[in-house]
Order: C-alpha cells, then sequence, then structure tokens
C-alpha cells in the first residue's frame, strides 16, 4: 500500500444545500396551496338553508340578501293606504319580518346576518297600513230653498237650523268618512203666493212706495177722508229726513214697511251691499220712527233667491204687486185710474207712490180709485191684514215682525 494515500471524510454539514432544500421548499408550497385552497374550497361551499319551507343551496357565509336572489323570495313591505282604501304611497306599510330558527332578526341582525348553513328562514311580507286619523264634529249648514216661482208675496216657511256629524278624517289625504249623523240640518224654506182671503171676501190693498216726502200728508189726508188705511214702504234714506210724518202714517192707522235704504237695484249691488241695505233700513224705521218691520218691497221689484241669501236673516217677508199703476210715467190722473181699477181680483195689491218724483197725479187720482174700486165690491185692508187672512201664511209673518227665532241659523248657500 501506497503509504502516502490517505482517505479523505466529509463532514455532512459541508454537504452543498440546493436541491435538497429545493424539494423541501416545494413540498411546502404544495402543502401550503392544498391548504389554502382547501379553505377556499371550505369557504366558498354551498350549505343548505330552508327557505319558507324549502331547501336551497347557497354559498357558505352568504348575506341575507343573497339568500333572497338565490331563493327568489324577495320580501316586500306593505302598503300605505287611506281610509277610504286609495293607495297613498307603495311600501309605505309594515317592514318585512325576518324570522331565523324560530328568532325574529332586528334590522341590524338582518344585515349583519351570514348564512352558516341548515338554518330554517321564514320570510313574511310587511302588512298593509291604514293612515292614522281621528274623529271630528263637522257643523253642516242649513241650505236656502227658493220658492217654485216668485208671487205676490214670498216669505219664510221655515227658518234654518245647523246639522250636526262626526266623520273620521284621515291624517295624510285628508278624505273624511261618515261616522254618524248627530243631528240632520234643516234647510231654510221660502214660499210664495198671491193671498186671497180664506173667507171668500172681496178685498184689495193700496200701497205706496219711495216716501216718506211732501206728498205724503196729502194722501194720508184722502185716506182719512175715505175711511182706507194703506201700506206705505218707505225708503231709510227718506225716514231719516221725514221721521214725522213717518209716525204719522201709522198713526193714521195705516201700517208701514221697507222699502231698502236708498232704491238700489239688488241684482246689481254685492252680498255686503243689499245685506246693509236691508239692515240698515229696518235700524232707521226702528230708531227714527219706533217701527219694527221684517217687511220689505225690493225696489224695482227685483229679489231672488240669492237677494234672500243676502239679507242675513234680516227679513221675513217681500211683497212686490198685482196691480201697477204706471204713475212713474205720469201718465195722467185718468191713466192712472184706468190702470188701478181694471181687471181688479181679490187679493190684488196695487202699486202707486208718495215719493220719489211728482206725484201730483195720485193725489189727484186717489179718490176717484177708491170709490170706483168699492163700487166694484172691493174692501180695502193693509199687506198685513191680506197675509193673515190667508191660511197659507204663516201667523208670526202676517204680523209682519218676525226675526229668526234664537237657535236657527240664516244659510248662506242656496240649495240646487
Amino acid at each position: 500500500m501506497d503509504e502516502s494515500y490517505q482517505p479523505q471524510f466529509y463532514d455532512v454539514d459541508d454537504e452543498p444545500h440546493g436541491p435538497r432544500w429545493l424539494f423541501v421548499l416545494l413540498a411546502l408550497v404544495v402543502v401550503a396551496g392544498l391548504a389554502v385552497g382547501g379553505v377556499w374550497f371550505w369557504l366558498h361551499r354551498d350549505v343548505r338553508v330552508t327557505i319558507n319551507g324549502r331547501s336551497v343551496d347557497i354559498m357558505y357565509h352568504s348575506s341575507l340578501e343573497d339568500v333572497y336572489v338565490a331563493s327568489g323570495v324577495v320580501p316586500m313591505p306593505g302598503d300605505l293606504y287611506s281610509i277610504s282604501g286609495n293607495l297613498i304611497e307603495a311600501g309605505g306599510g309594515e317592514r318585512y319580518s325576518i324570522v331565523l330558527n324560530g328568532t325574529p332578526l332586528s334590522d341590524a341582525e338582518q344585515q349583519a346576518y351570514r348564512i352558516e348553513g341548515y338554518e330554517s328562514i321564514s320570510i313574511r311580507d310587511g302588512g298593509d297600513v291604514t293612515e292614522d286619523s281621528e274623529v271630528v264634529e263637522r257643523v253642516a249648514p242649513p241650505l236656502l230653498v227658493p220658492p217654485d216661482r216668485v208671487r205676490a208675496v214670498t216669505f219664510v216657511r221655515q227658518w234654518g237650523v245647523p246639522g250636526v256629524s262626526r266623520v273620521q278624517v284621515g291624517s295624510i289625504s285628508g278624505e273624511e268618512i261618515l261616522v254618524e249623523v248627530v243631528q240632520e240640518p234643516q234647510n231654510c224654506i221660502l214660499d210664495s203666493v198671491n193671498p186671497v182671503p180664506s173667507d171668500g171676501r172681496k178685498v184689495v190693498v193700496l200701497t205706496f212706495d219711495d216716501g216718506p216726502s211732501s206728498y205724503t200728508a196729502d194722501i194720508l189726508a184722502i185716506l182719512k177722508e175715505k175711511g182706507v188705511r194703506a201700506t206705505f214702504f218707505c225708503l231709510g234714506s227718506s225716514v231719516e229726513s221725514w221721521p214725522e210724518t213717518t209716525a204719522a202714517i201709522e198713526a193714521a192707522g195705516c201700517e208701514v214697511m221697507s222699502h231698502t235704504m236708498n232704491h238700489w237695484n239688488h241684482y246689481a249691488t254685492t252680498q255686503e251691499e243689499t245685506y246693509a241695505e236691508t239692515a240698515e233700513a229696518f235700524e232707521v224705521l226702528r230708531d227714527y220712527a219706533g217701527i219694527n218691520t221684517t217687511v220689505i218691497r225690493p225696489p224695482y221689484g227685483n229679489w231672488n233667491e240669492y237677494c234672500w241669501r243676502s239679507s242675513g236673516g234680516t227679513m221675513s217677508a217681500s211683497v212686490i204687486w198685482n196691480i201697477d199703476s204706471l204713475d212713474w210715467e205720469l201718465p195722467g190722473a185718468e191713466a192712472i185710474i184706468a190702470n188701478c181699477t181694471t181687471g181688479v181680483s181679490s187679493g190684488d195689491i196695487i202699486l202707486m207712490h208718495d215719493g220719489g218724483g211728482d206725484r201730483s197725479q195720485d193725489i189727484e187720482a186717489l179718490s176717484q180709485i177708491i170709490d170706483k174700486l168699492r163700487e166694484q165690491g172691493f174692501e180695502f185692508i193693509t199687506v198685513s191684514e191680506l197675509m193673515a187672512s190667508d191660511y197659507r201664511i204663516p201667523e208670526e209673518v202676517a204680523r209682519q215682525y218676525a226675526p229668526m227665532p234664537e237657535g236657527y241659523e240664516w244659510p248662506t248657500e242656496v240649495a240646487e
């Protein structure tokens, strides 16, 4: 043996690292990949849940929103309706509810919850709701019911009383539903007749408009001489100027009623003006001459249901005429006599004037008018006496002073 040969020994720690550690690293990567993949597949696995009694597979840890999409069961809120059943807002009712394994979830819990698997979920739509409401009382005012046709005397047959009802009012819609009628309204009813004595008497009424004036005393003198009583429809503005003459009319046994304040055409006045013309004239008659009346003769005879409405309950009757003397045309005494004595029937009301212009022709004609009508068998009475003679007119209206009774209400609207 060659003594020069020496065996070689290596320390294992000195062996090269490359090939062996590369293998180990690769193995570790594979293991890690498998672990990560396993976790990924675990986290993304499908799990089974029960939705409203039906099984559905869905990815683990899905939200409830994902459950709705996968199951096709979309929870819906209820709608908001008015008290009469009209839709106010779609989805404005109760919110839907989610019950998990028998336990209801709050809104916050629904947002946070994630599917674990094998849950039982019940999805219930929200219920419809009706708006809030309150019950209040409503007052139904009476209506003014006009007569079918205007005749010589139009009067209040029945005064109005408001009705009361209880209604349910929607807080959002404002709709109203009748709950209970506490008291039915009583409408104010007007009637209109051509009065005739119920006992068959043959009567006629002389009336004078637009006074008092300087002619009134002469007319009163003739009436006194003939033993006739008449009715004078006085203007409030004239009464203010001739208060003593106005009082003298009643002192002579005749009667005074209103011709409104200023002789305006009330087809052309406002509601406020019509009321003032009516109410003020009654006040002037009372304050200046001590005369109480609620009866008017409308200027020009122009007075309809809307004028009645505007009067505000200050009057009880309106009186026009059947016979027009046409004295306002100043046709001469003979023409006035003929106009007042031709074709007269029992109960007729004759229109003449003691003011508003030259009334000398009336004074000249008056005595002959009285004589000729007496020759025809007529008796002279006043308007209030004529109304009292006809059973169709209420006694309180015939007394010529019939203010609206306490507890009643005057209509502000005319019945259709």
